[in-house]
C-alpha cells in the first residue's frame, strides 16, 4: 500500500463564526489531497480518469484552527471493484487527527451519463498502490 502525504494550506477563509475551520471545508481539504494523488501518479486525463463522488463519509475529530502550518492530509487507496474504488484520507493538523474521511468513486461516461468500468490503465495505477485487504 501506497500512502501519499499531502500537505494542505489553510486559509483564513476556511474559518466558520468559532474560529474553526468549516465542517464543509473538511470535504475541500480531502478533495484537494485526491487531485493532488492523481498529479502525482501522472494521471490528469479526464478521459482516463473521469469520475464522480457517490459517497462520502467523515468523522471529525477535533477542530482545526487556523495557523500558518499547513494540515497533512494522509491518502491511500483502500477498495477497487468493476467501476468504483475508494481512497481513505486522514487529516493531520499539528500532529494531531482531525478527521477520519472515505470517499467512493464511480468511473463515469459524460456521453452515456452512466458508469463505466474503470479504465485499464487507471486500474493498474490503482493496483500499484492499493491496500491489501
Amino acid at each position: 500500500m501506497t500512502i501519499f502525504d499531502i500537505e494542505v494550506a489553510k486559509r483564513f477563509k476556511d474559518l466558520d463564526p468559532y474560529d474553526h475551520v468549516s465542517n464543509a471545508t473538511f470535504l475541500d481539504y480531502v478533495m484537494e489531497a485526491r487531485v493532488r494523488v492523481y498529479r502525482q501518479l501522472g494521471l490528469s486525463d479526464r478521459g482516463v480518469i473521469g469520475q464522480v463522488v457517490v459517497r462520502q463519509e467523515i468523522d471529525y475529530l477535533r477542530p482545526i484552527s487556523f495557523s500558518v502550518s499547513p494540515l497533512v492530509a494522509r491518502t491511500w487507496f483502500s477498495h477497487l471493484g468493476t467501476s468504483s474504488f475508494t481512497m481513505q484520507t486522514q487529516l493531520i493538523d499539528e500532529g494531531e487527527l482531525a478527521a477520519d474521511a472515505k470517499s467512493v468513486m464511480v468511473c463515469f461516461d459524460k456521453e452515456s451519463r452512466s458508469s463505466r468500468p474503470i479504465p485499464d490503465a487507471f486500474r493498474r495505477m490503482i493496483e500499484e498502490h492499493l491496500e491489501q485487504e
